[in-house]
């Protein structure tokens, strides 16, 4: 009985995270380390935040020379990649093999349609991962300006360091900025907290955490502790990506000095939990850029975050 609740512990886990790694579509390409991780491996999360040229923007798959190691979902025949914005892999993290290994991301070929020609496969960054065994990685796809050519793509590494998450009461969290274009003065960022008090209608509206300055790959790896949000409340924080010395205590700040205030979940609302480990980014261009024009709407700075543990 023992051997077999062995056996079973054994193949379960690997079904598990076969299934938090599976991108939407109706077949899948999972990672090649998720069944059989060697025993030198690193983790490592993939963030796509390049915006595309003249604000076209891309798909891409991750490739360890010729494996790929992001899933791929397919839809009516066409491969699909990891969007603009997304989190690879959205839970946990990929397993890759540790050491210098042959790296590139890769935009997949779409076949041709009776109306449309084949469009070919598009390698944006060829060069190597490197990463340590056992430690965890966020990678982020970044671009040079997309409006002036030519545009080019590489990657930002930054380590993922848990050990400072001591105080289970806290949630702890960091700030990246992977805009492009963003001003020498960099951007402010601040994380805002409505408390009811007991007893009466009001509230107490308060700035828990400010980031100031935050250059293109700027911020800081590091996580620091903030307060949590009691689980009994739903309603969240509000993050707003500012213009450096805009009012930071003021929940519906209105434009300009508001950059941006959404997020990749579309409820604009950032829930952390105790315990729990945060990676706010912003992505996007300043001033917004469709089919090389300013936009209002596409590719405006735009505030996402994802859990680390």
């Amino acid at each position: 009985m023992k051997n077999i609740f062995n056996t079973i512990k054994k193949v379960t886990l690997p079904l598990l995270v076969l299934a938090m790694l599976a991108s939407c579509g109706d077949e899948h390409d999972f990672t090649p380390y998720a069944t059989s991780a060697p025993k030198n491996t690193a983790n490592v999360k993939f963030i796509h935040s390049a915006v595309g040229s003249n604000g076209t923007n891309f798909q891409v798959n991750y490739f360890m020379g010729a494996d790929k190691i992001s899933s791929v979902g397919v839809t009516v025949g066409l491969p699909i990649g990891t969007t603009f914005g997304s989190v690879y892999p959205v839970t946990l993290y990929g397993l890759v093999q540790s050491g210098d290994q042959p790296f590139s991301v890769v935009t997949p070929k779409i076949a041709a349609t009776s109306t449309a020609p084949e469009i070919p496969a598009v390698e944006r960054v060829a060069g190597k991962l490197v990463t340590e065994k056992g430690k965890y990685y966020s990678n982020f796809l970044i671009g040079s300006p997309p409006n002036i050519a030519p545009v080019t793509y590489s990657t930002y590494q930054i380590n993922d360091d848990f050990s400072v998450a001591l105080d289970k009461t806290k949630a702890y969290i960091r700030f990246i900025n992977v805009i492009s274009n963003t001003p020498f003065t960099g951007f402010d960022l601040g994380i805002i907290k409505t408390t009811s008090i007991s007893g009466a209608a009001t509230t107490v509206t308060k700035e828990i955490q400010t980031y100031k300055n935050v250059t293109f790959k700027g911020g800081d790896e590091k996580f620091i502790a903030i307060e949590a949000q009691d689980p009994s409340d739903a309603r969240g924080y509000q993050i707003q990506l500012r213009v450096p010395g805009s009012v930071t205590n003021n929940p519906t700040l209105a434009s300009p000095s508001l950059i941006a205030n959404q997020a990749n979940s579309g409820t604009g609302i950032f829930v952390p939990r105790a315990g729990r480990i945060y990676t706010i980014f912003c992505r996007g261009f300043l001033g917004g850029l469709s089919a090389g024009a300013p936009s209002a709407t596409v590719n405006i700075p735009t505030i996402g975050w994802y859990t680390n543990n």
